[in-house]
């Protein structure tokens, strides 16, 4: 899904029969295609139109992934009201359930509220996520990566450049201990940012650079670094990742 070198159709072809993995593997066909291009529309009917059957055969996790589709697409569209909603469902799904889940639901609240411009909530929703954690009988690295990576956001959001760097750096730092490369390569990509906003283009571009070696170890095409998770993505207006890839100036190379 997440390297887009197969067609949703090819990945889930046979599995979307299997009496046990059916339903499920239908709900992940309809996301697959909704990040590899097909009309958002006809996917969100589609996605809607699973949600009842998830619910008749209680299948949470088929529940939860459609929910988590459907916040996807109205964030998307732009809807950000709606998708704080959809992502306050997912938090009261596995609420006393599975708390990696909601800290992961909230986190992302907190990030588009800070979208929104309430700051205030985003880090009273960020807070919540600690407390949240404590009801772990093994709080994860995953846990503190979702926290980080999320503050990371709503201070960037919020203009807080300083900070921002700090919590990007945080992140990065985790990410080294688990192992997990694409929350490595977003946040050293949120490093990027900063540094061309303020205007050090070597900062940048070297960070830029890290950035697409991961993508490259991951076998994810740097422009679809957020294909399969736009909520982790940052707003258009941080575009030092864009020009980069795209060779445009600052680092447009130099004609000989």
């Amino acid at each position: 899904m997440i390297t887009f070198t197969t067609s949703a159709d090819e990945l889930f072809s046979w599995s979307m029969e299997d009496r046990e993995w059916g339903l499920r593997c239908k709900v992940s066909h309809w996301r697959a295609k909704m990040y590899q291009g097909e009309d958002i529309i006809r996917v969100k009917i589609q996605l809607e139109e699973l949600l009842p059957q998830c619910t008749r055969a209680r299948d949470l996790y088929a529940s939860y992934d459609v929910l988590r589709g459907l916040a996807d697409i109205a964030f998307s569209q732009g809807k950000l009201s709606e998708t704080m909603d959809i992502l306050q469902k997912l938090a009261e799904m596995w609420e006393g359930k599975h708390p990696i889940y909601v800290i992961w639901s909230i986190s992302r609240k907190a990030v588009v509220a800070s979208l929104l411009g309430d700051y205030d909530l985003a880090r009273e929703l960020i807070h919540k996520t600690s407390e949240t954690s404590e009801f772990l009988s093994l709080p994860s690295t995953g846990t503190f990566l979702y926290r980080s990576y999320g503050s990371a956001q709503i201070v960037l959001n919020a203009r807080e450049y300083d900070m921002a760097k700090s919590h990007f750096k945080a992140t990065v730092e985790a990410c080294d201990i688990q192992g997990n490369l694409y929350a490595k390569a977003v946040s050293i990509r949120g490093q990027g940012e900063i540094s061309f906003l303020r205007g050090d283009f070597t900062l940048a571009s070297q960070h830029f650079a890290e950035a697409r070696s991961l993508c490259a170890e991951m076998g994810v095409p740097p422009p679809k670094l957020y294909g399969c998770d736009p909520l982790y993505t940052l707003p258009e207006r941080f575009d030092g990742w864009v020009s980069f890839l795209e060779d445009r100036s600052p680092f447009a190379t130099p004609i000989i």
